[in-house]
């Protein structure tokens, strides 16, 4: 049963979105060009979604909270035809045992914060409309969040927010830079490195925030000042593309029996030829998109005794390095799809390699690259075209083969 409730004279802020929490349905709430949905089980949150960036969220928090699981390896319908495809998504993975209960609750809470904290902004600028499905339900109830706890968290956010003079400005715009060389003058030197490595005008502060492992309030108080004196802007970017849009050997997320995510056939894997060592000697990985580049660096670790793996689809790197655990890894700077900063920024959230040496590869070995790769947690760099006795001095030094 749909119930339009929307009011130009209803309670607006909390008030206005609590008022219309308590029933089991969908709430749509939707303001000029927006639209979001709370899915509810007697006034406790199951999911929420919508708004401008569903698949950059979606994407964040699975990265953030399940680095194992690459969002770009799970192929979804359109979100038009299912508007819960993400949460489907958790549901088959919990089922398939690929992530645990807390991690999909984790990546929930999450989605749901952001969520209720663009309504509220909406709520207090714009006006707003209200719509409830009661015959809207979710099958599957992987959470039953308090509907009161968060609401109050989020308020407290965008009191803070608005306190900076925020209110106009949402968390899904991207900060670019404008005047990089006055930076120096009114930024640290740990804020600007920050800043000259990460703000490119493709990340909106909420992917900043979970990049560096910030809260986004605390990060974002940090950039206000040098925004109001024009050395950062900020600006809308696009949703992400679909996940596995256009890739047909993604693996496909759906209720069947098909084997986990993590155990499924790896492309694009450039097979090792014969070991001259044991097969006990140490792996080394080369996650590079270049056939030609991966069958250099195969030839130049098996001949000296290394065993090696190869992983050409940038996608198919967090799965691939999960299963080989190698115990050093060549990693690309220019690729598709995800570039070298990020790949090894989401191998650095894997507990696995926290501390394993990540090289990276390149034919421009600038400072702003070295102090970027550096601030993602890479090891150190190599001049491409790679020479053989240079490659084997970096494998020699952080994996040696004991005789």
């Amino acid at each position: 049963m749909l119930v339009d409730d929307s009011s130009t004279d209803s309670p607006s802020g909390l008030l206005g979105l609590r008022s219309r929490m308590h029933f089991s349905g969908r709430l749509d709430v939707s303001t000029r060009g927006q639209q979001w949905s709370l899915y509810l089980y007697m006034g406790r949150l199951i999911w929420a979604t919508g708004g401008p960036h569903p698949r950059r969220r979606w994407h964040r928090y699975l990265t953030q909270h399940c680095p194992h699981v690459s969002p770009n390896l799970l192929t979804l319908p359109p979100s038009d035809e299912n508007p819960c495809q993400d949460y489907d998504a958790l549901a088959v993975l919990v089922k398939r045992q690929q992530i645990s209960p807390e991690h999909a609750v984790a990546v929930i809470r999450s989605t749901v914060i952001d969520v209720l904290f663009d309504i509220i902004q909406q709520e207090e600028t714009k006006p707003v409309a209200f719509r409830s499905d009661a015959s809207a339900m979710l099958e599957a109830s992987l959470a039953l969040l308090n509907a009161e706890q968060l609401l109050a968290e989020v308020q407290q956010q965008w009191n803070t927010w608005r306190s900076l003079g925020l209110a106009d400005h949402s968390p899904n715009l991207a900060p670019v830079l404008r005047n990089p060389k006055q930076l120096p003058e009114y930024a640290p030197e740990k804020v600007y490195k920050m800043l000259v490595s990460l703000v490119d005008g493709r990340r909106t502060l909420r992917d900043l925030a979970m990049l560096m492992k910030q809260d986004l309030i605390q990060m974002t108080r940090v950039l206000v000042p040098l925004y109001r004196k024009g050395l950062i802007g900020l600006t809308k970017i696009p949703d992400l593309p679909p996940p596995g849009a256009s890739r047909s050997s993604s693996t496909p997320i759906s209720d069947t029996s098909e084997p986990p995510i993590s155990g499924a056939r790896v492309s694009g894997i450039v097979p090792s030829l014969p070991l001259t060592g044991s097969n006990q000697a140490p792996v080394v990985a080369c996650i590079d998109d270049s056939l030609r580049e991966c069958q250099i660096m195969e030839r130049i670790l098996t001949e000296a005794g290394y065993q090696f793996v190869g992983v050409q689809d940038s996608v198919q790197a967090i799965p691939t390095l999960i299963e080989k655990k190698p115990g050093l890894i060549f990693l690309d700077l220019v690729m598709p799809i995800a570039n070298g900063y990020e790949i090894c920024a989401q191998i650095r959230r894997v507990s696995t390699f926290k501390d394993v040496p990540i090289v990276i590869l390149t034919s421009n070995d600038g400072i702003i690259d070295r102090v970027r790769a550096k601030f993602v947690g890479s090891s150190g760099f190599l001049a491409k075209p790679v020479d053989a006795d240079r490659v084997l001095a970096i494998a020699r030094k952080m994996l040696p083969i004991l005789d």
